[in-house]
């Protein structure tokens, strides 16, 4: 994986000024630990089963797509642990294929809600025991790991960066409802 943390850090520290699409003022975030990581080329998926292996209290996610089993594995090991996990995916997206690895999720006792509010619901973001953040363009799928251009960034060891992330994933939450 490439580390890049200096430069990631920099910009994760960047005044709300230097942010003009913020629509709240808020205070700089500080620092973090930082991973980048590309497909073609890197294993992402790899990537993001180790932190959610290391995964203790929670996982909140935000899926566009989510229909890799690897991911959806580290999941249910996940609530076999004990870890909370909750998930907001984008409904239409869903609907046309993804169905089958929520579900699958749901009964081993993750928390599953569908946002159909959104144009599109496209983040693709988990945040794990509220200390990690992954983010980036990359899909849940098989297709980002071996077919697409994809990224992901993992920003760790900052609460403050964290705590944004699941204010974020609480408000798209509760306008979006449980997988029936």
């Amino acid at each position: 994986m490439r580390l890049l943390p200096a430069v990631f850090a920099a910009l994760v520290a960047l005044p709300a000024s230097a942010a003009p699409f913020a629509q709240h003022e808020h205070q700089p975030l500080g620092s973090a630990g930082v991973e980048v990581a590309f497909t073609p080329g890197d294993d992402i998926a790899k990537l993001i089963v180790r932190h959610l292996d290391g995964a203790r209290e929670s996982v909140r996610m935000q899926a566009y797509l989510f229909t890799h089993k690897g991911i959806a594995r580290a999941l249910v090991a996940a609530r076999k642990r004990g870890v909370a996990v909750d998930i907001v995916a984008d409904a239409k997206q869903h609907e046309s294929g993804g169905l089958p690895v929520l579900k699958d999720l749901e009964r081993a006792g993750a928390r599953i809600w569908m946002n159909d509010r959104m144009a599109a619901s496209h983040n693709k973001v988990i945040v794990i025991d509220e200390l990690t953040v992954i983010t980036g363009s990359y899909n849940f799928t098989h297709a980002a790991q071996s077919k697409n251009a994809e990224n992901v960034v993992v920003l760790s060891g900052n609460a403050a960066l964290a705590g944004r992330f699941v204010a974020n994933f609480e408000r798209h939450r509760r306008e979006s409802s449980r997988l029936q």
